[in-house]
């Protein structure tokens, strides 16, 4: 994917007051490819910070709307899209978890799919279900809009780097920020 940010690249621009350029992204395919690439990185810092299976810390640490608009990159529509994700990954751990006790053993934290549905009226980010078979996959339907798409991606862009920055950090985020840095990928 010529000239399009990579995970790594769209954090710390975030981080760092820009906001990421996905105008290169032009259809489903890149589009799912990147968001997947996000949530994976998410998943992984989320496990990184102990927080896997645990629905009720994962809306603590990422449910706040406003900590999100503190970030210059975000919006208020970008701030609604991050505290969607924060949902999404809450209701995967509570659903793993239960799915986990009935067939007796935890599923792969990565066995999540998230479906982001596109239409006329706009795009909703929804998670699909739980794919115990699979790691971690996000999925565009509906016609392609670049506009819609680089709200998504900037949403779960400003997630992310809300979780590198802020979990757990007792100053001024930068500490955290360049240690959990390292785990984004």
């Amino acid at each position: 994917m010529p000239g399009i940010p990579t995970t790594r690249v769209a954090v710390r621009g975030v981080w760092e007051g820009d906001t990421p350029d996905y105008g290169n992204v032009v259809d489903a395919e890149n589009a799912g490819r990147l968001l997947t690439d996000l949530v994976r990185s998410a998943l992984e810092l989320l496990e990184y910070r102990r927080l896997a299976w645990e629905p009720d810390a994962i809306q603590l640490v990422s449910s706040d709307r406003a900590a999100y608009l503190r970030f210059p990159a975000a919006d208020e529509r970008t701030a609604d899209v991050a505290v969607q994700l924060s949902q999404a990954l809450s209701a995967h751990a509570a659903d793993g978890l239960n799915l986990g006790r009935i067939m007796g053993a935890n599923l792969p934290w990565r066995s999540v799919r998230i479906l982001v549905l596109a239409d006329e009226d706009g795009a909703a980010t929804t998670r699909l279900d739980l794919d115990p078979e699979g790691e971690c996959r996000v999925s565009w339907y509906g016609p392609f809009d670049n506009a819609r798409f680089s709200e998504i991606a900037t949403g779960f862009a400003v997630f992310l780097t809300h979780i590198v920055a802020n979990v757990f950090d007792d100053d001024d985020g930068s500490e955290t920020f360049e240690e959990s840095f390292d785990w984004v990928v």
